[in-house]
């Protein structure tokens, strides 16, 4: 995940916050646009925040003009400014909500499949041994072999993964980290 990506996902989250709403459906995308608004005086339509938000496919790119409303709705002057500013200082964001997609462990039954992926182009299908268990059935790109098992019980996008009691043939267990430069990109159920 590039830096510009992992600001906007920052940004949506302050923007999730300042508008004290959790935005996941159809509605919470109207009642966003509506506060912009109300706000603002600006227009941020529905289906680009939800595009946004990554609630719907759609465009890559993101205008930097929506972005400036964005980051003016939070306070800032424009989006130049809250990246640097905010994004550019470690200790700015030193905590805050996440609002990326996450699967847990207790979210998938024993047996069931999931795949994960992270740049450049790598993917696992991971096989759920129960109680926060994993196996390796097909890697593609990674470091990670068929075989492989570890511990995880929580996946989330742009972040990295971080798999406890990890083994690799008879190689003794370990911690091992997927996706340490951007986190993981995708997560499919």
């Amino acid at each position: 995940m590039s830096d510009t990506n992992q600001n906007i996902n920052i940004l949506r989250t302050l923007v999730e916050e300042a508008a004290d709403h959790r935005v996941s459906t159809s509605t919470d995308f109207a009642f966003l646009s509506g506060c912009i608004q109300g706000r603002l005086h600006q227009t941020v339509s529905v289906s680009t925040l939800e595009r946004i938000w990554g609630y719907v496919e759609g465009y890559q790119t993101i205008r930097e003009s929506t972005l400036d409303i964005l980051a003016r709705f939070i306070g800032f002057a424009d989006w130049r400014t809250f990246v640097a500013d905010y994004c550019s200082v470690p200790s700015a964001r030193s905590s805050h909500r996440l609002s990326s997609p996450t699967l847990t462990a207790n979210d998938i039954a024993a047996d069931a499949l999931i795949t994960i992926e992270w740049n450049p182009g790598r993917r696992c299908t991971l096989r759920h041994l129960g109680e926060g268990r994993w196996r390796v059935e097909e890697s593609i790109k990674s470091k990670l072999a068929p075989g492989d098992t570890f511990r995880c019980d929580r996946f989330t996008v742009g972040l990295p993964l971080f798999l406890d009691q990890y083994r690799h043939a008879n190689d003794e267990p370990s911690l091992f980290v997927v996706g340490n430069r951007g986190g993981l990109t995708a997560i499919n159920s």
